[in-house]
């Protein structure tokens, strides 16, 4: 148990008397007395001991601008806390507790870690998450029963080739630093289990790398790569694998071995295909190659029948392979800013597809299977060339959103009316001279746009739209309001900017109603 000590009265107890506190008395020595008393006066601690003496000590967040002295006498000390100070430095004295094994150094403006650090040969965790470390001493090597060494969002430009001597390692976060090699002894680290070197200037990855048989989690977004070692497919137990905004143009055919893998993350590339040997990841959940160079997938994609996430936003896509369908425990397919012309009826077969994007493609027609789609919430097709609305979309009884803006639709179906649980629905830049009084049974809506179209009424079933927030009708040729959309109470704006309906408006129309009209 840990007990807050204020320097204030403990149980009734007067500070100046600790050592006279019977209850607190675990054959405590002298020293770790004296060291206490002195500690508890100066700041808000926490502390824990046993039959050994203090093992547990935190002088978190005391705005400590020094190392305190008096810690030094702690020499049982299995638990040291001094995160969350200003700390520029740690004194040699920090080699006298050899018996720590756990050194909590996060959020603190150390630039560097005396040689003595490496007299903490019982060492098994070291933060030092968010200092200014430039450099690492070379005996840091000597910590060997180390297990979890935590780095990120230093200045380090480089490891000592010691760093492989911390073979017990099993997680290593190196994120936000400015290292633009690993040294090949990274290879020695074969108990890791996580690796973090996000954010960084790595160039390549030592073929050594392929030694840490054992990670299950790497990431590499935010480096300089262009390219993965064919050792890569050593690592048959990685689950997930991240290598975002990097400069890769290929991958290599070894990330078929890779048969455990869940997360595949390779956005903002230059990628230009996919190899065919993606159908051995048959464990894959996640898939994200957005912003690269594709031209088209590999009908091997159809292997991936867990995938649950594909994005394949921002490449130049123009058709999809019928493979597509296989991939019936898809939930997300976004497919933005490529350059589709149609859709494979087979995208029918994605049953359990919860959101499909569809934005800025070049497509004309959807076909009739987009009706299977039943469980989809989520409908984003703006931007693209459709002429009319496809009816099938009245099957899509689950549809929350549908954005069908820029396109170039001159009515809506009847069917539109089936949406009953929509909340938003985007017609912008359309040609709609019209809406179908079936419009009127999105009494889910809350909000409608409809800008730039060439509407010369609205239907009376308006009104009926009672959740409607916001309704957009900028830039059309409307020449009144019918008095139903005084029903619309909980309407925060109404946008009717560039039409024919005059500044007098009539007196049927609730103040509120007014009150709201932006022109």
């Amino acid at each position: 148990m840990k007990n807050k000590f204020f320097p204030l009265i403990i149980g009734g107890i007067l500070l100046g008397n600790l050592k006279n506190n019977k209850n607190l008395n675990r054959n405590l020595t002298d020293a770790d007395f004296d060291a206490l008393d002195i500690l508890t006066n100066k700041y808000n601690i926490d502390w824990d001991g046993d039959d050994d003496g203090v093992i547990y000590i935190s002088i978190a967040n005391n705005k400590l601008i020094s190392f305190p002295k008096e810690i030094g006498y702690l020499t049982d000390l299995k638990t040291l806390s001094l995160e969350n100070n200003q700390l520029t430095a740690l004194p040699k004295e920090i080699g006298k507790l050899t018996n720590l094994g756990g050194l909590l150094l996060d959020n603190n403006e150390l630039i560097a870690l005396p040689k003595e650090i490496g007299n903490l040969t019982k060492l098994i965790e070291l933060h030092l998450t968010n200092n200014q470390l430039t450099a690492l001493p070379k005996e840091i090597g000597n910590l060997t029963e180390l297990k979890i060494l935590y780095l990120d969002n230093n200045e380090l430009t480089a490891l000592p080739k010691e760093i492989g001597k911390l073979t017990n390692l099993g997680g290593l976060l190196l994120d936000n630093n400015e290292l633009i090699a690993l040294p090949k002894e990274i290879g020695n680290l074969t108990k890791l289990i996580e690796l973090h070197l996000t954010n960084n200037q790595l160039t390549a990855l030592p073929k050594e790398i392929g030694n840490l048989t054992e990670l299950k989690i790497l990431y590499l977004e935010n480096n300089e790569l262009t390219a993965l070692p064919k050792e890569i497919g050593n690592l048959t137990n990685l689950k997930h694998l991240h290598v975002d905004s990097n400069q890769l143009t290929a991958l290599p055919k070894e990330i078929r071995n890779l048969t455990e893998l869940g997360q595949l993350k390779l956005i903002n590339n230059k990628l230009t295909t996919l190899p065919k040997e993606i159908r051995n990841l048959t464990e894959l959940k996640i898939l994200y190659v957005d912003y690269n160079q594709l031209t088209a997938l590999p009908k091997e994609i159809g292997n991936l029948t867990k995938l649950e996430l594909l994005r394949l936003d921002s490449n130049q896509l123009t058709a999809l392979p019928k493979e597509i369908g296989n991939l019936t425990k898809l939930e997300k397919l976004r497919l933005n800013n490529n350059k589709l012309e149609a859709l494979s009826k087979d995208i029918g077969n994605l049953t359990k597809l919860k959101s499909l994007n569809l934005y800025n493609n070049n497509l004309t027609t959807l076909p009739k299977e987009i009706a299977n789609l039943t469980n989809l919430e989520h409908l984003q097709l703006g931007y693209n060339k459709l002429t009319s609305f496809p009816k099938e979309i009245g099957d899509l009884t689950n549809l929350v959103s549908l954005y069908l803006d820029n396109n170039q639709l001159t009515a809506l179906p009847k069917e539109i009316g089936n949406l009953t649980k929509l909340e938003v629905l985007w017609l912008d830049n359309n040609q709609l001279t019209a809406l179908p009084k079936e419009i009127g049974n999105l009494t889910n809506l809350e909000y409608l746009s409809l800008n730039n179209n060439q509407l010369t009424a609205l239907p009376k079933e308006i009104g009926d739209l009672t959740k409607l927030k916001k309704l957009y009708l900028d830039n059309n040729k409307l020449t009144a309001l019918p008095k139903e959309i005084g029903k619309l109470t909980n309407l925060e704006g109404l946008y009717l900017d560039n039409n024919l309906i005059p500044d007098d408006l009539p007196d049927y129309l609730p103040d509120f109603i007014k009150d709201i009209i932006e022109y």
